[in-house]
């Protein structure tokens, strides 16, 4: 009976010993602080720390860079950020100014820091400040130690920090797109003479910024037919000019425009004869300047808006359709020099 119970003691050492051992073992694993060095001075403290914490499981990483934030919140964001950074347990920073040397220990886990202030000699001398490197070393060493051991070092930091959120987008300078816009369409330019005007087709190409608006205008007609009782004049109206125009009111959906535009048109006219004693002359371009004030509505409702215009097209030298008779010319048609211009276009792109 009793080498029962001898036996039996013997196994319960065995399982205390075993467990003390795997508990010890499990202590002694190694875990990290970090050092913020931001100056020669904590460079050379960081070799006292390390003398002292050499037998200490834990491993120093030093992390060069400025103290910790000016203030006390934003000191205790960078701690946090350091620690999370090297998933370390404990941060370690120096703070120094002429009377005295500074140390920060803080364990964000606990929401605690340690704050110790060491004393310069009046005046310091080089030895005083290689023995306050030296105590800063010591009390470094004792409160890892006392964080290897799990008690609490420092006292609590009542900081709350809110969570980060991304800061709102920063807007953009007002800078105002300048797109470019395509008009398709039709119109009609009275001549004076013409039964129906000079109908035909519009390009334009605009450009706009804001409420200035530069194109370029190609208009080109079909022709048009003058019949009289000796003659049949097919005449047609084609021009290309720039123009400058500002918006009188604009919204979203619509805009008043006004603004003068420039260029050259070009009458090409074809005479048929239609009895014997009639001589047809060849076909002739017949080109002369222009400058036309014009009023634009546009109405967008989607990706195309529909643009009417007004115009005058104020002519250099209007062209003048004439018989010759034996030493004289008649007039047979006497074109406007002042054409009123009407336009109705589909406009593609982003005002």
């Amino acid at each position: 009976m009793s080498g029962k119970l001898v036996g039996l003691i013997r196994r319960v050492l065995l399982c205390v010993l075993v467990s003390g051992g795997a508990s010890s073992a499990a202590h002694a694993e190694p875990w990290l602080a970090v050092l913020r060095t931001s100056s020669p001075e904590d460079e050379a403290l960081e070799s006292r720390i390390r003398g002292q914490i050499s037998d200490l499981p834990l491993v120093l990483r030093v992390d060069p860079g400025p103290e910790p934030g000016p203030n006390v919140v934003e000191q205790w964001r960078a701690v946090v950020a350091l620690a999370e950074r090297h998933q370390a347990r404990a941060v370690i920073w120096f703070s120094h100014t002429q009377q005295a040397l500074i140390l920060h220990i803080a364990e964000p886990a606990t929401r605690r820091m340690l704050v110790r202030q060491f004393q310069h000699a009046d005046p310091p001398t080089t030895l005083s400040r290689s023995a306050t490197a030296e105590s800063a070393a010591l009390v470094v060493r004792s409160a890892l130690k006392a964080l290897d051991a799990r008690l609490p070092v420092g006292e609590p930091i009542e900081v709350e920090l809110e969570p980060d959120v991304p800061p709102p987008p920063t807007p953009s300078p007002n800078r105002e797109v300048a797109p470019w816009t395509l008009a398709v369409g039709w119109q009609a330019s009275l001549d004076g003479n013409s039964p129906r005007g000079q109908q035909g087709l519009q390009v334009g190409l605009g450009w706009e910024r804001g409420r200035l608006r530069a194109r370029v205008l190609l208009l080109a007609s079909l022709p048009a037919h003058l019949t009289d009782e000796y003659t049949r004049v097919s005449l047609s109206k084609h021009a290309a000019g720039v123009g400058v125009d500002a918006a009188l009111l604009s919204t979203e959906r619509f805009r008043l425009g006004a603004g003068l535009g420039a260029g050259v048109a070009g009458f090409l006219r074809s005479t048929a004869s239609l009895v014997p004693a009639a001589e047809a002359s060849p076909p002739r371009l017949t080109p002369t300047a222009y400058v036309s004030p014009e009023l634009s509505a546009r109405w967008r409702t989607g990706p195309v808006a529909l643009e009417t215009s007004v115009a005058v097209d104020v002519l250099a030298g209007a062209p003048t359709l004439t018989y010759q008779r034996a030493q004289s010319v008649v007039v047979r048609n006497q074109l406007w020099g002042v054409q009123p211009r009407l336009g109705l276009a589909l406009v593609f792109g982003s005002p």
